[in-house]
């Protein structure tokens, strides 16, 4: 169990290969354990790559990150609260 059991940091994604591994790596470094990763359709390695890391990995039904948000929260996530960040790490 982990400090940070009560929040749950989604993660939409399309075509974020080259950095889902470390942005999952970073936040389980910082405690968070729960960590989906939405994914939009990626042509790439990215749902591999996040499962490989340790993320919970979901195919979004439709486009865009507004459709990932609206799916996850209300199909994925359990948790009171919730953090969404990129996967590109850029902030």
């Amino acid at each position: 169990m982990s400090d940070h059991d009560d929040v749950c940091v989604l993660l939409p994604t399309m075509n974020e290969a080259e950095t889902v591994a470390r942005v999952v790596a970073d936040f389980r470094d910082a405690g968070f354990e729960n960590l989906p990763v939405i994914d939009g359709g990626s042509t790439d390695e990215t749902r591999s790559i996040a499962r490989e890391a340790g993320a919970r990995v979901v195919e979004q039904s439709g486009r865009g990150k507004g459709q990932a948000v609206r799916e996850a929260v209300r199909d994925h996530v359990r948790a009171p609260y919730v953090l969404m960040a990129d996967a590109d790490a850029t902030y």
